[in-house]
């Protein structure tokens, strides 16, 4: 693809010149800008979407702060991370028909704008309700403008060996993200919770304005697809009720009649989504992408990937915090390692994939992940840092980013810029609303075991300690579906093949 310096530098005006053969329908010209400025556009959006991935785990440690502070019970807490996550994975498809159909640039600064109201209402909650809100509007947010910023990455890396290198970086960004939500969130919480919401202030003020400045707004032409309402409505609603239906479950029973109806509303209205997206004129998930290999096994790892990673990022802190008896800043800095292992190696993940293909890293960060189970199955409330943390959330820097930068490029393989955005929020989408899915599961489990250990008077730190162990234990399905995916998924992918295609 041809870059010519004069349209990036007229990215604000309509483009009347026939588009290439390469550019969407609708474009205004080449997404790529200059090789000069592509690394500030990535800077935008990997800054953008490692908000995004830190608001998802930073709420961990503050959870019994939260207790004392605004009168929050059990299940209160809960919501707190599955209110944004859900609302993050549910939206991420109308957030994705929305790149595709507006200028990246616009719904990316829109995304932005309402995740920084949505910090600011969290910050200022006086109220587990305000709180809850405030939350709820961060993960509208981050569903808008997560899949813009992959979209604005992927159609800014237009040739495969720099696209993958960006995908690359995108990936340690997802997973060091994770790792920093802890380790920030332990920080400011000896301090004041608050803080980890109103530092998303100026950074999504100084974001906006970077955006205005150096992401290109590339004016779309031409009729404009429908925008799918009843297919937007059907799949948000659907995956919104199956989480609900299982959370319920989790505090209240499996036989709950609320939990029951929700799990059966999901089932329904899925059901009539799919219906919906295979005749409509302009699907708000065209079916035929997840007949394409690349993005259903990209979709699959993703979705598997974050079932491993939600859930250990819930329980870890909490073991730290309850069973061994650490302060929030202890936990905090006890995640250092995660971050060191993911930096460390990230830089080798691209080479890796380019030699062996992409199954050779997944297969061994899925190992990796599965020690780290191994080794949690053996915490005590005695256990030291050197003994088991250490090399616990080391494992777990390391498995998550082999398996977290290789699911992407081989997602985006053969994304094209006229469904860069879709594929983008399938993706994505994925990430989430597997994360929601197995830390609901793995909560359930974890909170099933913990009463019964508190009936029969075991002590809260031994409870809590036996009844991790059970969720870890669980966590052994989503190591076996990984493996699958990546023995079998993966397979027949040799290195030149692994490299995304414009």
């Amino acid at each position: 693809m041809s870059i010519d310096a004069r349209d990036t530098a007229r990215d604000t005006t309509r483009d009347t010149r026939p588009a290439s053969p390469q550019a969407p329908a609708g474009s205004t010209g080449p997404d790529a800008p200059a090789p000069g400025k592509r690394g500030l556009i990535l800077a935008v959006v990997a800054v953008a979407q490692l908000v995004c991935v830190l608001d998802a785990t930073i709420a961990n440690v503050m959870l019994p702060q939260l207790r004392g502070d605004l009168g929050l019970g059990t299940t209160g807490l809960q919501w707190v991370m599955n209110i944004y996550v859900l609302l993050f994975g549910g939206l991420m498809l109308l957030g994705g028909r929305l790149t595709d159909v507006f200028a990246r640039r616009t719904v990316l600064v829109s995304g932005i704008a309402l995740f920084t109201l949505g910090s600011l209402a969290a910050a200022t909650a006086d109220s587990g309700g305000m709180l809850l809100t405030g939350r709820g509007l961060q993960g509208i947010g981050a569903a808008i403008l997560s899949p813009a910023a992959l979209s604005i990455l992927v159609t800014t890396y237009p040739e495969p060996a720099e696209r993958a290198k960006a995908l690359g970086i995108w990936g340690t960004v997802m997973g060091v993200g994770a790792s920093l939500g802890t380790l920030l969130g332990g920080a400011v919480t000896d301090v004041d919770w608050r803080w980890a919401f109103l530092i998303n202030i100026p950074i999504g003020l100084l974001l906006i304005a970077a955006a205005f400045v150096y992401v290109p707004k590339i004016v779309r032409t031409g009729a404009r697809p429908p925008a799918d309402v009843l297919g937007a409505l059907t799949g948000t609603l659907g995956l919104l009720a199956l989480v609900f239906g299982i959370v319920t479950a989790g505090t209240d029973g499996w036989t709950d009649s609320i939990a029951l109806g929700s799990l059966a509303a999901a089932v329904v209205l899925l059901a009539v989504f799919v219906r919906v997206e295979s005749t409509a004129k302009a699907p708000l998930l065209p079916l035929h992408l997840l007949r394409r290999r690349s993005v259903a096994t990209g979709t699959v790892a993703q979705l598997i990937t974050a079932g491993l990673m939600l859930p250990a990022f819930f329980m870890l802190p909490q073991y730290m915090q309850l069973g061994l008896g650490y302060s929030p800043m202890e936990v905090g800095l006890a995640y250092i390692p995660t971050c060191l292992a993911m930096l460390g190696v990230s830089g080798a993940v691209p080479v890796l994939i380019a030699k062996f293909g992409p199954r050779v890293p997944y297969v061994i960060g899925t190992v990796l992940l599965a020690v780290m189970l191994v080794l949690m199955l053996g915490a005590e409330t005695t256990s030291g840092y050197w003994s088991l943390l250490l090399p616990v959330t080391a494992l777990l820097g390391v498995g998550l980013v082999l398996c977290m930068m290789t699911a992407p490029v081989v997602g985006t393989q053969d994304a094209s810029e006229q469904d860069a955005g879709t594929t983008s929020a399938i993706l994505n989408a994925s990430t989430e609303v597997g994360g929601a899915l197995a830390l609901a599961v793995t909560a359930t489990v974890v909170g099933s075991r913990l009463a019964e250990l508190t009936a029969q008077g075991v002590g809260t730190a031994e409870a809590f300690t036996e009844a991790l162990q059970r969720g870890f234990l669980v966590l052994f399905v989503w190591i076996a579906a990984n493996l699958a995916i990546g023995l079998l998924g993966f397979a027949g992918r040799p290195a030149a093949d692994t490299a995304p295609k414009s």
